[in-house]
């Protein structure tokens, strides 16, 4: 017996209960960055992942439509700038409106080439690696060629649709 196909019909409830589910599955925010000929761009996203320390590597998710990739692609390079609770006002800045516009009024500087949030608790320079499209995304690898971290920072957590702040503890 073999399965119904789907239908656009059948996929938009179940993205909406997927949606829902997966906004209580914390995760960090980052604001991955590129060079353009006309200054800096930028994208939050939700889907950072560690992939491999030896050697070290990442992988991003962006948006497969929007406009920060063509340029991620163009430069071969990327910049993460994991946010803390200081930065949260940046969620939504680098989530809407015009990629050039994002980082009116945003302190930055540029390390290997690549735009830098100089507040962020974590920033890594990347080189594109590998692109691989998955459905409406496009998974972005990239082997780190630069990082530095403040720890006495607090993280920042999406959850619940909602902005957390991650607590600093020191080590002991």
């Amino acid at each position: 017996m073999t399965a119904p196909p789907h239908t656009a019909r059948q996929q938009a409830p179940m993205a909406d209960v997927y949606r829902a589910a997966m906004a209580h599955v914390p995760s960090c925010v980052s604001v991955v960055t590129t060079h353009t000929p006309a200054g800096p761009v930028g994208v939050t996203v939700s889907a950072l992942l560690s992939l491999s320390l030896s050697p070290p590597a990442l992988v991003v998710s962006l948006t497969s439509s929007g406009q920060t990739l063509p340029w991620i692609r163009r430069s071969g390079a990327f910049g993460v700038n994991v946010l803390g609770w200081e930065q949260r006002h940046l969620v939504e800045q680098f989530a809407t409106g015009p990629p050039q516009q994002r980082f009116d009024g945003v302190p930055h500087t540029f390390h290997l080439g690549q735009p830098l949030i100089v507040s962020a608790p974590v920033r890594i320079v990347c080189t594109l690696e590998a692109t691989r499209e998955e459905w409406d995304h496009t998974l972005l690898t990239g082997r780190v060629a630069w990082c530095s971290h403040h720890p006495e920072s607090a993280g920042l957590l999406l959850h619940g649709r909602g902005r957390h702040p991650v607590p600093h503890h020191a080590a002991g």
